[in-house]
């Protein structure tokens, strides 16, 4: 594929072409239709930029997925770079000359990106070019565009309607005439509605646009049903084919339109040709990250129901590995999602279960194939990180278990990164400060000790939504849009992995608290984290002595909370299982 991208790059006069991970709404987890980069270079993994030039093939990606791209590319021909040492845009100005094309699908482009890109590389007289889709040219049998029904959320299970959310929106700034929205998380979350386009995310490809006048929904309309749409329409949502975007922005003129450069692609910006472009965060992003007291309980029914399962799914592991029962990582993931199932609210999983045993561990992001795979034999740890997708909440939740005999090692890494996770989840800390800023007191444990990992420690979670949020996130890159707000869910995953051998992380979801009766308020509102996941640690893996009497007291009172949360729901071997692991 390579070379036929190649050929077409020559006939075109293009000297370098950039193939995001990405699709026109910037999203994360992206659809078939849209896996150019996967498509071109065999990694599979949610994160990668690859550049192509006549002679060169380079790709990007992050310390999650080097492990695996360092696999995933053996033979390609295509060199592997580690995203956070090397960046490509210094790549792009060290190896291209003046005169020279860039090109890149500029559908696919994060405005910001476009003018980052374009600053760094006119000085030396490099063009970009946005208007290209060579990739199509040369991709035979290209997948289709999703087509999944567009379902509304139950309203049970949602506080505001969506006229309510879009009286929000208007009324969060007077400056501009047009909000232009094409997040697919930000739709979803401001129409209340939910679909299947993406995998594992409960979203549908479509665009927003709102102005005080009236409401346009820019969707294919095959995908809602006629209740639905007279639903919309006596909410005053107008519905315009996803394809007629173009056109109705073309149509626009001399207004003043908000949109956020990091969440509007490259293409869509060049269409509003000569009206003002307000630059700002969409605010429904933070509406919609900090959760409501009403959604934080249904969150909290979410996590019974997945403790529950996860109960269930341990004791019928463990039970199967005694009887001597083949198990590899693929029935893990099937057996878990089996279990999260027969609650009647689970829609899906919230990403791809990663299950792994022993050196599969040590790759943060691995995920088991039919053609790659281990089975569950003999000692180690298996890493097993995994969530759903419920209509009253989105779960993401890592443990580690033993199997057979571990070492001493293994058992004093387990608890490194349990300190990692406990000293972090009992952080006091003002509101408005980037979360970003406590990422240091996860790796404190670690660090001492001259270890670390290489990924964040924390992401947001939404509501039935996307299992990763933002703007909140825990990371050793400063991010002045994670401020602490109060109801904003999060994910803490410290991790250790030894290449080659095994990895271990640890994760509950937490939600931002205010206290309710602060010592002073001379300095602020201060906040702390409360714990929504309910899953025990493994006392096989903990050195007791390891643990000062601080993270002692918290893991005794997080197990007598997961006791007293899940036991009631349970019986049998699945409450033996909770019992041996919580009550002391």
């Amino acid at each position: 594929m390579i070379q036929k991208l190649r050929a077409k790059l020559k006939e075109k006069g293009i000297n370098a072409c950039i193939v995001l991970t990405s699709d026109p709404h910037l999203s994360e987890y992206i659809p078939d239709y849209w896996a150019c980069r996967q498509y071109l270079s065999g990694f599979s993994g949610s994160a990668g930029t690859l550049i192509v030039t006549e002679d060169v093939a380079v790709l990007w990606t992050d310390g999650r997925y080097y492990i695996q791209a360092q696999k995933q590319l053996q033979g390609s021909g295509i060199e592997l770079e580690k995203s956070n040492c090397n960046s490509y845009k210094d790549w792009l100005v060290c190896n291209l000359n003046s005169g020279d094309v860039v090109a890149t699908d500029g559908r696919v482009l994060p405005l910001s990106l476009k003018l980052e890109l374009e600053k760094i590389l006119s000085p030396k007289n490099i063009k970009l070019e946005i208007k290209c889709d060579v990739i199509d040219e040369i991709w035979d049998n290209r997948p289709a565009l999703p087509s999944g029904e567009i379902f509304a959320h139950n309203i049970r299970f949602c506080e505001k309607s969506r006229v309510e959310k879009i009286s929000l929106i208007r009324n969060s700034t007077n400056e501009a005439t047009y909000h232009l929205i094409s997040s697919l998380d930000d739709i979803a979350w401001i129409m209340n509605l939910r679909g299947s386009d993406i995998p594992y995310n409960p979203l549908f490809l479509a665009h927003l646009l709102i102005s005080k006048e009236k409401v346009v929904l820019f969707v294919d309309k095959s995908k809602i049903s006629p209740t639905l749409q007279e639903e919309l329409t006596n909410d005053n949502i107008e519905i315009q084919e996803y394809k007629s975007l173009d056109s109705a922005l073309a149509k626009i003129n001399n207004s003043t339109i908000l949109l956020d450069s990091t969440r509007v692609n490259a293409h869509i910006a060049e269409l509003l040709g000569n009206n003002k472009i307000i630059d700002k965060i969409n605010t429904s992003l933070f509406f919609k990250s900090t959760k409501s007291e009403f959604e934080i309980n249904h969150i909290k029914d979410s996590m019974i129901a997945d403790g529950v399962a996860l109960c269930n799914f341990f004791s019928w592991l463990e039970i199967a590995l005694a009887n001597g029962e083949s198990i590899d990582e693929l029935i893990i993931s099937d057996k878990l999602s089996h279990f999260r199932a027969q609650n009647p609210l689970y829609i899906s999983d919230s990403f791809p279960t990663i299950a792994g045993f022993n050196a599969n561990g040590a790759m943060p992001h691995y995920c088991a194939t039919l053609e790659s795979f281990s089975k569950i034999v003999g000692d180690g740890l298996l890493l097993i990180d995994s969530g759903a997708q419920y209509q009253n909440g989105t779960t993401d939740i890592t443990r580690v278990v033993p199997i057979g005999n571990i070492t001493n090692e293994q058992r004093r890494d387990y608890t490194l990164v349990l300190k990692a996770n406990i000293n972090i989840t009992l952080a006091v800390f003002p509101e408005g400060l980037s979360m970003s800023m406590l990422d240091c007191l996860a790796r404190m444990p670690l660090w001492q000790e001259h270890l670390d990992y290489m990924h964040g420690t924390g992401h947001g979670v939404g509501y039935f939504l996307n299992v990763h949020e933002g703007p909140q996130s825990i990371s050793s890159r400063y991010n002045p849009q994670a401020k602490a707000l109060e109801g904003m869910v999060t994910s803490i995953e410290p991790g250790l992995y030894r290449n080659g051998k095994w990895g271990i992380r640890l994760e509950n979801l937490v939600v931002n608290r205010a206290f309710k009766n602060q010592k002073s308020d001379e300095y602020g509102k201060f906040m702390y984290f409360e714990v929504l996941s309910l899953c025990p640690f493994e006392k096989k893996c903990i050195i007791d002595s390891m643990l000062d009497t601080r993270e002692k007291e918290w893991l005794s009172n997080y197990h007598k909370q997961v006791y007293n949360k899940l036991s009631p729901h349970l019986s049998g071997e699945a409450l033996k299982w909770l019992q041996t692991r919580c009550i002391e």
